[in-house]
């Protein structure tokens, strides 16, 4: 089944995230309150696992249009990644070019598997209209 590619790539999407958040809470969240910055970390995990879970059990029992609803969230969550971006090097941070250069590489590649899951959701979106026009027009 072609949708386990795209469940498949959503779910490394939600733990590239996580991870990421992870990190940044790790190391942009020193001089703040650390247990404020864990149940920060925790409150944004929990909202991303509900997040993309809803539309991953929906296209597990074979709802299509939870595709649409996934894509959205992915989409909502690659602007995260792109925020990364933007907070590594234009915040004032005391971290050395190196945690710099692996967050930005870790969120870049991310945004790429994002990117890869939107190519295999239209995919599977152009197979299943082909499918349903064959059936609908007989060809």
């Amino acid at each position: 089944m072609k949708d386990r590619n795209v469940i498949a790539w959503a779910i490394v999407s939600l733990v590239g995230f996580i991870a990421i958040s992870f990190l940044m809470s790790r190391f942009f969240g020193q001089g703040a309150n650390t247990a404020k910055v864990m149940t920060d970390f925790w409150r944004s995990t929990l909202t991303a696992v509900i997040l993309y879970a809803i539309p991953v059990v929906l296209a597990a029992i074979d709802w299509r249009p939870s595709f649409y609803v996934m894509g959205l969230v992915i989409a909502m969550y690659t602007l995260a990644l792109i925020s990364v971006l933007l907070n590594m090097w234009t915040g004032g941070t005391q971290n050395t070019m190196m945690v710099k250069l692996l967050m930005s590489a870790f969120s870049l590649a991310l945004i790429v598997g994002n990117g890869y899951w939107l190519v295999l959701a239209l995919r599977l979106r152009k197979k299943e209209q082909d499918r349903h026009d064959r059936k609908r027009f007989g060809r």
